[in-house]
């Protein structure tokens, strides 16, 4: 019955398809644990977390300002810029 990993494959896709949860077979027990939902809803999340490049300078920086940034500098406390 079972020859290879793609037949344990289509075994265990066919318990979970069929809502099995335990298989006991010639001297073997697998029990299958509850399935992870594929698709979680992050809408919610986006909404929290708050977008690190949102203030960041549109066009082309100058040294001071590639310098600040690639230091840790923040958009909010740029001192090379007037906030519009």
């Amino acid at each position: 019955m079972i020859e290879s990993i793609k037949d344990l494959e289509k075994l265990l896709k066919l318990c979970r398809k069929q809502g099995v949860t335990e298989l006991k077979w010639a001297g073997a027990e697998i029990k299958l644990g509850e399935l992870v939902e594929q698709k979680a809803d992050t809408s919610s999340l986006e909404e929290d977390i708050d977008d690190p490049l949102a203030d960041f300078p549109d066009g082309p920086l100058t040294a001071e300002e590639l310098t600040f940034f690639a230091t840790g500098g923040l958009p909010k406390d740029n001192p090379y810029r007037q906030p519009q």
